[in-house]
């Protein structure tokens, strides 16, 4: 009996509205950003990462229309442009100038981001991990 009593109130527990306001929404990725790409080469004597390239670029996201990267240094990595999404750890680019032949750097696939409101940083590594690509940006304007 007591057994029973017990089971219904716990079962009885879960159907209430949880109240629970903690859960962070997710941070609006939009607006103007300026910074740098880096191409880090993972060091042959040691540990750590050497910069190989570092290029200045600009992004704007924008949630109706999609993200565009600009930088003058096209010959390391080209212009590009189209949608991404995010979550809480990942943003994915799908860049609509891309294609598997080209030879420049794009803003394609999938990284890891980090964003506090203004500091935006995007980074994913190769596999072996000999090379990371990073994006480090300043939001600029809305």
């Amino acid at each position: 009996m007591v057994v029973g009593a017990l089971l219904v109130s716990i079962l009885g527990t879960g159907c209430l509205k949880n109240n629970n306001n903690d859960v962070t929404p997710l941070p609006e990725l939009t607006g103007n950003f300026k910074g740098s790409y880096y191409i880090l080469k993972r060091r042959t004597n040691g540990t750590g990462f050497d910069t190989a390239k570092k290029i200045p670029v600009s992004l704007r996201l924008k949630a109706d229309s999609g993200y565009t990267l600009r930088t003058d240094s096209t010959l390391v990595h080209a212009n590009s442009n189209g949608n991404f999404a995010y979550d809480y750890s990942y943003i994915k680019f799908t860049d609509k100038t891309y294609s598997d032949t080209s030879k420049r750097k794009h803003l394609v696939d999938i990284y890891a981001y980090y964003y506090d409101g203004t500091k935006f940083q995007i980074a994913r590594g190769s596999n072996p991990d000999t090379t990371r690509w990073v994006y480090n940006l300043t939001k600029t304007a809305n």
